[in-house]
Protein backbone atom coordinates (compact mmCIF):
# COMPACT_ATOMS: atom_id res chain seq x y z
CA UNK A 1 0.00 0.00 0.00
CA UNK A 2 2.89 2.63 0.74
CA UNK A 3 4.61 1.97 -2.55
CA UNK A 4 1.37 2.46 -4.12
CA UNK A 5 1.03 5.86 -2.50
CA UNK A 6 4.77 6.63 -3.43
CA UNK A 7 4.38 5.34 -7.10
CA UNK A 8 1.07 7.39 -7.27
CA UNK A 9 2.04 10.60 -5.56
CA UNK A 10 4.85 10.55 -8.01
CA UNK A 11 3.26 10.08 -11.11
CA UNK A 12 0.71 13.28 -9.49
CA UNK A 13 3.82 15.01 -8.94
CA UNK A 14 5.38 14.59 -12.64
CA UNK A 15 2.00 15.49 -14.34
CA UNK A 16 1.56 18.13 -12.20
CA UNK A 17 5.78 19.62 -13.17
CA UNK A 18 4.49 18.31 -16.71
CA UNK A 19 1.34 20.24 -17.09
CA UNK A 20 2.72 23.80 -15.54
CA UNK A 21 5.56 23.50 -17.94
CA UNK A 22 3.47 23.15 -21.14
CA UNK A 23 1.15 26.09 -19.79
CA UNK A 24 3.97 28.40 -19.18
CA UNK A 25 5.04 27.97 -22.71
CA UNK A 26 1.37 28.31 -23.91
CA UNK A 27 1.05 31.94 -21.98
CA UNK A 28 3.00 35.06 -23.45
CA UNK A 29 5.61 36.00 -21.66
CA UNK A 30 7.45 39.65 -20.79
CA UNK A 31 10.78 40.05 -21.39
CA UNK A 32 12.41 42.96 -20.76
CA UNK A 33 15.95 44.40 -22.74
CA UNK A 34 18.62 44.95 -20.40
CA UNK A 35 19.29 48.70 -21.42
CA UNK A 36 23.62 49.54 -22.22
CA UNK A 37 24.80 51.71 -19.74
CA UNK A 38 27.00 54.57 -22.04
CA UNK A 39 30.60 53.50 -21.12
CA UNK A 40 32.20 56.90 -19.76
CA UNK A 41 35.75 57.94 -19.98
CA UNK A 42 38.20 58.89 -16.91
CA UNK A 43 38.82 62.15 -16.07
CA UNK A 44 42.44 61.05 -17.74
CA UNK A 45 41.02 59.52 -20.53
CA UNK A 46 39.04 62.44 -21.55
CA UNK A 47 42.39 64.84 -21.08
CA UNK A 48 44.25 62.72 -23.17
CA UNK A 49 41.72 62.88 -25.46
CA UNK A 50 41.69 66.52 -25.98
CA UNK A 51 45.26 66.76 -26.11
CA UNK A 52 45.63 64.01 -29.29
CA UNK A 53 42.77 65.74 -30.90
CA UNK A 54 44.71 68.37 -30.53
CA UNK A 55 47.72 67.37 -31.93
CA UNK A 56 46.21 65.75 -34.87
CA UNK A 57 44.12 68.77 -35.64
CA UNK A 58 47.20 71.03 -35.64
CA UNK A 59 49.32 67.93 -38.06
CA UNK A 60 45.84 68.44 -40.14
CA UNK A 61 46.33 72.03 -40.17
CA UNK A 62 50.20 71.76 -41.69
CA UNK A 63 49.58 69.10 -43.92
CA UNK A 64 47.13 71.87 -45.47
CA UNK A 65 49.06 74.53 -45.46
CA UNK A 66 52.04 72.51 -46.89
CA UNK A 67 49.54 71.32 -50.08
CA UNK A 68 49.59 67.65 -48.69
CA UNK A 69 46.34 67.21 -47.74
CA UNK A 70 42.78 68.48 -48.59
CA UNK A 71 39.37 66.72 -47.05
CA UNK A 72 35.75 66.70 -48.30
CA UNK A 73 34.51 66.25 -44.89
CA UNK A 74 33.67 69.11 -42.37
CA UNK A 75 36.39 67.57 -39.90
CA UNK A 76 39.61 66.08 -39.41
CA UNK A 77 40.44 63.00 -41.46
CA UNK A 78 42.28 60.80 -39.04
CA UNK A 79 43.12 58.11 -41.64
CA UNK A 80 45.03 61.09 -44.12
CA UNK A 81 46.64 62.52 -41.12
CA UNK A 82 48.35 59.16 -40.07
CA UNK A 83 49.35 58.59 -43.63
CA UNK A 84 51.10 61.82 -43.80
CA UNK A 85 48.22 63.80 -46.20
CA UNK A 86 46.11 62.78 -48.50
CA UNK A 87 43.87 64.90 -51.50
CA UNK A 88 40.54 63.53 -51.18
CA UNK A 89 39.29 66.79 -53.52
CA UNK A 90 41.36 65.32 -56.09
CA UNK A 91 40.88 61.73 -55.38
CA UNK A 92 36.57 62.54 -55.59
CA UNK A 93 37.33 64.66 -58.89
CA UNK A 94 38.99 62.39 -60.78
CA UNK A 95 36.93 59.02 -59.75
CA UNK A 96 39.72 57.15 -58.34
CA UNK A 97 38.24 56.16 -55.28
CA UNK A 98 38.30 57.52 -51.51
CA UNK A 99 40.23 56.49 -48.04
CA UNK A 100 38.32 54.46 -45.89
CA UNK A 101 37.15 57.39 -43.70
CA UNK A 102 35.70 59.17 -46.58
CA UNK A 103 33.79 56.16 -47.95
CA UNK A 104 32.12 55.56 -44.24
CA UNK A 105 31.29 59.10 -44.41
CA UNK A 106 29.78 59.13 -47.64
CA UNK A 107 27.60 56.10 -46.41
CA UNK A 108 26.64 57.67 -43.02
CA UNK A 109 23.98 59.84 -44.94
CA UNK A 110 20.48 60.80 -43.47
CA UNK A 111 17.39 60.36 -45.28
CA UNK A 112 15.15 63.37 -44.60
CA UNK A 113 11.47 63.36 -45.40
CA UNK A 114 10.63 66.78 -47.57
CA UNK A 115 7.07 67.42 -46.02
CA UNK A 116 5.21 68.69 -48.74
CA UNK A 117 5.98 65.75 -51.45
CA UNK A 118 6.79 62.83 -49.17
CA UNK A 119 9.91 61.87 -50.65
CA UNK A 120 12.96 61.41 -49.34
CA UNK A 121 16.51 63.05 -49.52
CA UNK A 122 20.22 62.49 -48.79
CA UNK A 123 21.35 64.57 -46.60
CA UNK A 124 25.09 64.24 -46.56
CA UNK A 125 25.88 65.71 -43.11
CA UNK A 126 29.52 65.79 -42.72
CA UNK A 127 30.44 67.26 -46.01
CA UNK A 128 30.43 71.12 -47.45
CA UNK A 129 28.43 72.40 -50.03
CA UNK A 130 30.62 72.25 -52.53
CA UNK A 131 30.88 68.68 -52.45
CA UNK A 132 27.75 67.68 -50.92
CA UNK A 133 25.96 69.26 -54.16
CA UNK A 134 27.49 66.90 -56.13
CA UNK A 135 26.92 64.17 -54.28
CA UNK A 136 23.52 61.39 -55.25
CA UNK A 137 23.02 57.93 -55.10
CA UNK A 138 22.30 55.56 -58.38
CA UNK A 139 19.31 52.92 -58.39
CA UNK A 140 21.27 50.48 -56.23
CA UNK A 141 21.84 53.16 -53.83
CA UNK A 142 26.01 53.37 -54.64
CA UNK A 143 26.65 56.89 -53.51
CA UNK A 144 28.37 59.14 -56.35
CA UNK A 145 30.00 62.25 -56.67
CA UNK A 146 28.90 63.91 -60.44
CA UNK A 147 27.46 60.25 -61.46
CA UNK A 148 30.52 58.49 -61.04
CA UNK A 149 30.30 55.67 -58.47
CA UNK A 150 32.33 56.16 -55.55
CA UNK A 151 34.81 53.59 -54.18
CA UNK A 152 37.18 52.65 -52.06
CA UNK A 153 40.82 53.15 -52.92
CA UNK A 154 42.25 49.74 -54.49
CA UNK A 155 43.92 47.10 -52.50
CA UNK A 156 47.30 48.82 -53.85
CA UNK A 157 46.54 52.02 -52.98
CA UNK A 158 45.58 51.14 -49.78
CA UNK A 159 49.38 49.36 -49.20
CA UNK A 160 51.25 52.38 -50.35
CA UNK A 161 49.52 54.06 -47.91
CA UNK A 162 49.88 51.90 -45.22
CA UNK A 163 53.45 51.69 -45.59
CA UNK A 164 53.68 54.96 -46.02
CA UNK A 165 52.24 55.03 -42.06
CA UNK A 166 55.39 52.66 -41.21
CA UNK A 167 57.79 54.94 -42.66
CA UNK A 168 56.26 57.83 -41.00
CA UNK A 169 55.88 55.81 -37.77
CA UNK A 170 59.94 54.87 -37.62
CA UNK A 171 61.03 58.64 -38.59
CA UNK A 172 58.93 59.63 -35.87
CA UNK A 173 60.43 57.54 -33.87
CA UNK A 174 63.97 58.57 -34.34
CA UNK A 175 63.48 62.18 -33.01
Amino acid sequence: MRRAAAVVSGLILFAAGFACGHLDSALPSLLNAQQDEPALLTSDALTVYAKTRKAVTDLNDMFIAAGRSTSATSDVNYFSVSVGGIDVQRDLEEGRGVDPETFAALYAFEDQELSATGKKERIFKRFGVDVSQNLDSDEHGRIRYKKKVVQLYSTERLNQLFARRDQLQIMSSNK
